[in-house]
């Protein structure tokens, strides 16, 4: 089992503790992860959102992303969404980049940006340079220099362009693992937050959705729910079927976090709403991860909490690192013996960062509840080849006692037989 934890700190480093906001500081207190009062879910679909926007003529802003926008009309658009959604999170939930992110952005991306532009240019007005140099040396008419500059100022706007998407596109991956697999979600919101002041992005969902992720994994689920409410308003994405999928399956995420079933198993029905048809599979791929939830949580609220543990059990090991925090606060609560809830609550308060698993990690430690559990062997750290080796070993143990005892009784009837 040591060599266990050995390989599991490799793949996870320690990362310092920070203060955490977590919003509903009340359920945290007797450390329960099943929140004791649930308002009832209105039973809402996709559809009824979608007629309640044709019938109120609710169509997307124009600023928002398309699915096919002509360059022409992106080009025209660009100078009036610069920097529109930095402001818009920022207006909407008071976050401004700290000094950190803004130096990991001026580092990573910002100078890359500029070195590239400025090398290219100056390149650019050698080439030119020796264009003009080399045909006015000679009897070229004024049309050739002309087409060889239009030819160089073109060939260096491609080679730049091309340069800062690139850049672009490998700066987001460096900012999200921060959250998946560093479980670091401040630091995350305040990178991403930085590069969206720096960035002129289009996609204005997929931002709204990136930043709301961060926001929940703080336990700052207000904050994420209304800035997610107020997009879905003032973009006019009601009938939207892509952003309503996004929307509720952050409040089911939310729901999660906080313990409401009702509230999750609500959010799941409303998500299968949605026409699969305008959905790309990579939005639709967590909905296993969400019934699975919503399926521990039912167990939690019947009190199996055996089969909720082997439920964990099952996924645990195959699910992204940020979200294992979570389940090990469910191992925890659910376990039989003192020995494994008290190392899984350690190690969530050890691994989990800035997630908001870390304060309730605390109480629940605080809470004295895992102490009144019998004292056992822990079954931290093992995976599911170390379970599938326990149960061969395990069958191979029986099959062996039962071969001793047909031994011993064909034995028996054997000394029965013999005449006396």
């Amino acid at each position: 089992m040591a060599k266990n934890k050995k390989k599991r700190a490799r793949r996870m480093p320690k990362m310092p503790e920070r203060e955490l906001h977590v919003d509903d500081v009340q359920e945290l207190e007797g450390g329960a992860l099943l929140s004791t009062e649930e308002e009832q879910a209105a039973s809402r679909t996709f559809q009824d959102d979608a007629e309640e926007a044709r019938r109120l003529g609710v169509v997307p802003r124009p600023s928002s992303e398309t699915e096919n926008p002509s360059f022409v009309d992106q080009f025209m658009r660009n100078g009036a969404e610069k920097h529109e959604i930095y402001r818009y999170i920022s207006q909407h939930t008071g976050d401004v980049p700290n000094e950190d992110a803004d130096d990991w952005i001026q580092t990573f991306y910002v100078a890359k940006v500029q070195g590239t532009s400025v090398a290219f240019f100056i390149a650019l007005i050698l080439s030119v340079g020796g264009v003009i140099i080399g045909n006015f040396r000679g009897t070229a008419t004024i049309g050739i220099v002309i087409s060889y500059l239009l030819s160089f100022v073109a060939l260096a706007a491609i080679i730049v362009f091309v340069m800062v998407w690139f850049i672009g596109r490998r700066v987001f991956p460096k900012i999200a693992i921060m959250l998946d697999s560093g479980r670091d979600p401040e630091t995350f919101c305040m990178r991403y937050l930085a590069y969206l002041r720096e960035k002129n992005m289009k996609d204005v969902l997929g931002a709204i959705a990136h930043y709301t992720r961060g926001l929940r994994w703080q336990g700052r689920w207000k904050d994420a729910i209304e800035l997610f409410d107020s997009y879905i308003v003032d973009y006019g994405m009601l009938g939207d079927a892509k952003a309503q999928y996004l929307h509720h399956q952050l409040l089911a995420c939310c729901a999660f976090d906080r313990g409401r079933l009702q509230a999750l198993s609500a959010e799941i029905a409303y998500m299968k709403s949605v026409p699969a048809e305008e959905l790309d599979e990579s939005i639709t791929s967590s909905m296993e991860t969400l019934e699975r939830l919503e399926q521990l949580l039912s167990l939690e609220r019947d009190g199996k909490k055996q089969e909720a543990y082997e439920l964990v059990e099952s996924f645990f090991y195959n699910s992204e690192n940020v979200l294992r925090m979570a389940l090990a606060l469910h191992l925890a609560t659910n376990s039989d013996n003192r020995n494994d809830a008290v190392e899984w609550v350690n190690f969530v308060v050890q691994m989990g960062c800035t997630t908001w698993c870390v304060k309730r990690a605390k109480a629940i430690r605080a809470s004295g509840q895992l102490q009144k559990l019998p004292a056992g062997e822990s079954r931290f750290g093992r995976n599911a080849r170390e379970r599938r080796r326990e149960n061969r070993e395990k069958k191979k143990a029986e099959r062996a006692r039962l071969a001793e005892l047909a031994d011993a009784q064909a034995a028996l009837e054997n000394e029965a037989d013999i005449p006396r």
